[in-house]
């Protein structure tokens, strides 16, 4: 799937009256799920079994304890909690107690993978909690275990030591260790923007640990994991299986078993940084028009900015109101998803130039300008870097998108990076259609240039897709992303480019997600949603608790609210449990206005696959939807839809007339 690449925007208040938010709709529809940085200090203790041969999967996930049976008391490989940029993170140990923690947990779990420079048999061990960071051992410190980033944009860079293990005698000893070289380059685009810096990654053997520390063994004393030279000093090392799996095979992101595809990483963009959009010489608030200022005057969950959010909130249902029009929701609901946008963190070591405790979206402001007939259009814009807080799976993807045609050697997207985007999703309640080709969406029309279908290349010569399809809920899409995730993440539609449902071929994480050609963070086509505490996701069973409706987890870009799955058999007693969703896979309730639902599809027997060995019955093979494609919600009104969305020449985002 093609990814648009987001433009720089530059960007742009009034004495606001004070008015009350209304809050006349239930509270409990209208909030958040818990986000991933709180979610680690929720209590979790994880089911642990002994791994009678050690390492027995690769990319697979393990705890490794000293100890031969998984007591309260064992101490467990973990990674450290404080950042130095010589060190890294430290190999500390650490117990998992009968009433733990996800974060104490998350700390703890290893997730080996094969090297790919031979096959010996040696593995990497990884961090599932900090992905990047693989552990590494040098001689100047006396071969201290440490976590170094290995895959990301590191300065300096480091490396990284690969292991055996043997079963019979429980020792882990380090083989090889390889450097870790960062080369940037500068990349041009068909479209004559300016070059974007790109990083490409580079391992070499180091020759001088191969001669002094290859062979040693991992040894545990006083809390410290260190290399040491002899058997007698070393330690019996056994692995851990936990019952939950982050892996994609065994869940429903890879239904026809997909075979792993072993290509390399494509390089990673860095065109976006923290400081230039919230407090550079560029910052974001430097250049937006002066009556929204106040909204944006400090990045995150800011108590000034919320009250004159809510002020200026609170004043458009009277604007509209004057000419005839109101909001698609209550104020309550904006209110609701701008808090819990902004109170997102990163959590996670995971974007290739992420920094754990960084703002996932750094401004959620509302703007209400007119056109040129004077009707007022409020736009509530969100300015997102675009990657979650939590870890995010992507070596875990089988068959993550080419950087390209494809190919045995072509590179395949597995770093992901920040973005930078302004999302802008209308408030003005703009009706709905009633078929899916009532939106203009057709090649050549004023506000869009093409769909998924038409982009497709179907029909024409050396095309797979012989014959077009007709235009359905799935297809009638955008050829990228069609709306946005509370936590700042893309939502892209269900299918492919290839009209195929990316969960059916192995192209997602179990996060429902990945990341396409054009780098950024993951965007997801598919919803990651598990019932159960194992498994953390956007949203959880936990945040239905004492709740009358679903979550509230997105909007798409037509301004409908996109709210989490009802359970089966758990939810009857929740508003809206009874009414059946809409082909769009919405419905309207107890006063809520029409939204969206994450929930479990069955596509049409026009999308069943027989082509090249690759066979799938869609009555079989559900989808878990976030969004299908096709907008409810009618965009044909909607000033900007789908193109000229730069900052300095779209009104609607606030940036002109300074």
């Amino acid at each position: 799937m093609r990814s648009n690449k987001p433009i720089l925007f530059c960007f742009t208040l009034l004495a606001i009256p004070a008015y009350a938010v209304d809050t006349t709709t239930d509270s409990k529809s209208y909030y958040a799920p818990l986000d991933y940085a709180s979610i680690l200090k929720k209590n979790y203790s994880p089911k642990l079994s002994k791994s009678a041969n050690g390492i027995e999967t690769n990319r697979g996930r393990y705890l490794i304890s000293n100890a031969p049976t998984a007591v309260a008391s064992a101490n467990y490989i973990s990674i450290g909690t404080t950042y130095n940029s010589t060190i890294g993170y430290s190999a500390q140990s650490g117990t998992i107690p009968a009433k733990s923690t996800y974060g104490n947990y998350f700390s703890k779990l290893i997730q080996v993978v094969a090297n790919s420079t031979d096959t010996s048999g040696y593995y990497r061990l990884d961090s599932h909690l900090h992905s990047n960071y693989s552990i590494d051992a040098d001689e100047l410190d006396g071969y201290k275990l440490k976590f170094r980033n290995n895959l990301g944009k590191a300065s300096p860079t480091y490396g990284y030591v690969v292991f055996s293990y043997d079963s019979s005698s429980k020792y882990l000893r380090a083989e090889k260790r390889y450097r870790y070289n960062l080369n940037p380059i500068s990349i041009s685009d068909s479209q004559g923007r300016p070059p974007v810096k790109t990083y490409y990654s580079t391992y070499t053997e180091d020759s001088n640990f191969s001669a002094k520390g290859a062979g040693y063994y991992v040894s545990y004393s006083k809390g410290e994991y260190k290399l040491v030279p002899s058997l007698k000093l070393a330690t019996k090392l056994y692995f851990y299986t936990p019952s939950d799996d982050y892996g994609v095979a065994a869940n429903k992101m890879n239904p026809t078993n997909f075979p792993y595809q072993s290509n390399p990483a494509a390089p990673f963009p860095s065109s976006a940084s923290v400081d230039s959009i919230e407090s550079g010489n560029t910052a974001f608030y430097n250049n937006i028009n002066t009556t929204y200022k106040p909204q944006v005057a400090t990045p995150g969950n800011d108590t000034k900015t919320k009250f004159y959010a809510d002020q200026f909130l609170t004043t458009i249902p009277t604007t509209l109101s004057i000419q005839g029009a109101k909001l698609r929701y209550s104020t309550a609901l904006y209110s609701a998803f701008r808090d819990a946008t902004l109170a997102g963190r990163l959590a996670s070591a995971a974007p290739a130039d992420g920094t754990p405790g960084q703002k996932l979206v750094p401004f959620v402001y509302f703007t209400n300008e007119n056109d040129d007939a004077g009707n007022y259009h409020p736009f509530m814009n969100v300015v997102t870097y675009t990657i979650p807080g939590s870890p995010q799976g992507l070596l875990d993807i089988p068959g993550p998108p080419f950087l390209g045609q494809g190919g045995s050697t072509t590179p395949v997207t597995r770093y992901s990076n920040l973005g930078y985007s302004i999302v802008r999703i209308p408030m003005k309640d703009y009706g709905q259609v009633s078929k899916v080709t009532d939106n203009a969406m057709i090649p050549n029309s004023q506000s869009w240039k093409m769909n998924l279908v038409t982009d497709s290349h179907c029909g024409e010569v050396n095309s797979s897709i012989s014959t077009c399809p007709a235009y359905d809920n799935y297809n009638y899409a955008s050829i990228s992303d069609i709306g946005v995730l509370i936590d700042g993440s893309i939502i892209f539609p269900a299918l492919n480019n290839a009209l195929m449902p990316s969960q059916w071929k192995g192209e997602l994480s179990t996060y429902g997600c990945h990341v396409g050609q054009g780098g950024d963070g993951p965007h997801c086509h598919a919803d990651g949603f598990k019932t159960g505490q194992s498994i953390v996701t956007l949203y959880n069973d936990s945040d239905y608790v004492n709740k009358s409706h679903p979550p509230l987890i997105g909007f798409g870009y037509d301004g409908v609210a996109l709210f989490g799955v009802y359970r089966t058999d758990k939810d009857k007693s929740m508003l809206g449990y009874g009414e059946a969703l809409d082909a769009f896979g919405g419905h309207n309730h107890d006063n809520i206005g029409y939204h969206y639902h994450a929930h479990t599809a069955i596509l049409p027997d026009s999308y069943n696959v027989n082509d090249r060995g690759f066979v799938i019955s869609a009555n079989n093979t559900p989808v878990n939807v976030l969004l299908k494609g096709a907008w409810a919600g009618n965009i044909n009104s909607v000033p900007y839809f789908g193109f000229k969305a730069e900052f300095t020449t779209n009104k609607y985002l606030g940036g002109m007339g300074k």
